[in-house]
């Protein structure tokens, strides 16, 4: 997992992948979304993923609408604990294959990223609102010669 994500092809969607109903060649594509299943196999690890338009860090943007799902194997094992349900990620890699398959009880063709590369975003704060506390305390004078003096306190 490196710091940036690799880079792929981000005009094409996994909605038109689909739609095409045709794999393309060895282009590699950079898509990135939010994390709806995960299955380890036993020499790989497969993520069902929301797609979502990426922004300029390759970031999924999901204030976006989404772009369809994809299906990214990835070599080896993933922690579940690390790539949970709900978590943001980037994949670079080829589409080898089209998956009939299911999204609840309507049919859907999965496009099937082969991934060399993924990225898994660190979580942000709900709202992307950061905890701050401030605390200001303050002595001034109101400028008379009598020496009138004020004290505030901030929070």
């Amino acid at each position: 997992m490196d710091s940036q994500p690799a880079s792929g092809i981000r005009s094409i969607t996994p909605d038109q992948v689909s739609r095409s109903r045709s794999s393309p060649d060895s282009t590699p594509f950079e898509w990135g979304g939010i994390i709806v299943s995960l299955e380890n196999l036993k020499q790989s690890t497969e993520l069902q993923i929301i797609a979502y338009p990426l922004n300029r860090n390759g970031r999924p943007d999901t204030d976006e609408p989404p772009a369809g799902r994809f299906i990214a194997v990835s070599t080896g094992y993933l922690e579940s604990g690390d790539y949970a349900r709900g978590r943001q990620v980037t994949v670079t890699g080829e589409i080898d294959r089209l998956r009939e398959g299911k999204v609840g009880q309507a049919d859907y063709l999965f496009p099937v990223m082969h991934v060399r590369d993924i990225h898994l975003w660190p979580k942000q704060n709900v709202g992307g609102v950061t905890p701050r506390f401030n605390f200001g305390f303050g002595i001034g004078s109101g400028g008379s010669t009598r020496g009138s003096m004020g004290v505030g306190i901030g929070f």
